[in-house]
């Protein structure tokens, strides 16, 4: 029965995957964003370019990075633990016409 539907199984597989490499480089953005950008926050205004928002909005942003990947990482599980769901209600339910009824 496992050779059934094998393409949703590497389906799955994938997306666990991605979702995990989401997770990595979430927590990698999330970090660069609250030390680079509240370090970076007040060069914009020195040099004549448009000023910044300062470090307040760059740890805001580190933050949103932070929640969208989550949210990201999340639905990619979800959907990857979905398929796999469905796959076992699928081998239940043929297992369960395959067998005699019992009256």
């Amino acid at each position: 029965m496992d050779n059934k539907f094998r393409a949703l199984r590497i389906i799955s597989i994938v997306l666990k995957i991605i979702a995990w490499i989401v997770a990595v480089f979430t927590v990698i953005g999330f970090l660069a964003m609250l030390v680079g950008g509240a370090a970076l926050a007040g060069l914009g205004s020195r040099y004549g370019n448009m000023p910044s928002l300062g470090s307040i909005s760059a740890v805001g942003m580190a933050f949103y990075v932070l929640i969208i990947g989550a949210i990201w990482f999340i639905s990619l599980l979800a959907g990857a633990d979905l398929i796999l769901v469905i796959l076992a209600i699928e081998e239940n339910t043929r297992a369960l016409k395959s067998q005699p009824p019992t009256v």
